[in-house]
């Protein structure tokens, strides 16, 4: 978590449980995401020159979740680490249950179509 002076500059947390990714936000009223990581879709990195400078930088999540399909993980130390930490553990995830990339592009497509 990005900070400055001890105190969190973002007032967002992400944890990786098990099969899911948690992104807790806010401060006074927070708000809770998960992401079942079988149903990452991709996974990229972002840096400006700023957080670079910082070692910092934003790990985006695309996923195929109704509520949120695109996770901005922000201000992370060693995001590229976190990255591949997050791709390979929603293949092991999606081996586990399974689950074939295409089957899960399928079952978002056909989940859209309801709204």
């Amino acid at each position: 978590m990005a900070r400055w002076a001890g105190l969190p500059v973002l007032f967002e947390r992400y944890r990786l449980a098990g099969d899911t990714l948690y992104v807790k936000r806010g401060l006074v009223t927070t708000r809770e995401d998960r992401l079942l990581l079988y149903r990452v879709l991709d996974v990229q990195v972002r840096r400006s020159l700023l957080e670079r400078l910082l070692g910092l930088g934003t790990v985006v999540v695309y996923g195929a979740d109704a509520t949120d399909p695109v996770l901005e993980l922000k201000g992370v130390r060693r995001p590229h680490e976190v990255a591949d930490l997050i791709q390979s553990r929603a293949e092991e995830a999606r081996a586990r249950a399974g689950i074939r990339g295409r089957e899960v592009y399928g079952a978002f497509a056909g989940e859209a179509e309801h709204f």
